[in-house]
């Protein structure tokens, strides 16, 4: 599978340009850094490794999150088929365990797959 190959390629805290693409809308998104803490803007640390890449809109350096790996099947995710619940869990696999989640992230989770069909 691609997202394999992609998780492979690149490690924990290594700036590289590259593109990821979602494994559940299949769109692609450019990343240049690939973990918890971006050398570019050391006051952000995530919980999980994240893509992020360095927001282009601001002229002082700050970071947008494009995609994260589920915690549940590991497929590379965007941020808007996931949801961040301690960890990050897709879209799908909030679905098939839903008993595992509290009502407001099922309903944050149907919003976002609702928004994006």
């Amino acid at each position: 599978k691609q997202w394999y190959q992609r998780r492979v390629a690149i490690t924990a805290g290594e700036v590289k340009r590259d593109n990821v693409t979602c494994q559940l809308c299949h769109v692609t998104f450019p990343y240049d850094f690939y973990g918890k803490k971006a050398p570019y803007c050391p006051c952000v640390i995530y919980l999980d490794d994240t893509y992020l890449m360095r927001d282009p809109y601001s002229p002082e350096p700050r970071v947008v999150s494009i995609a994260a790996e589920c915690s549940i099947c590991s497929n590379v995710v965007c941020m808007r088929c996931s949801v961040f619940y301690s960890k990050r869990f897709c879209g799908t696999c909030v679905l098939e365990n839903f008993r595992s989640f509290p009502q407001q992230i099922l309903t944050a989770v149907q919003n976002k797959l609702a928004s994006s069909a």
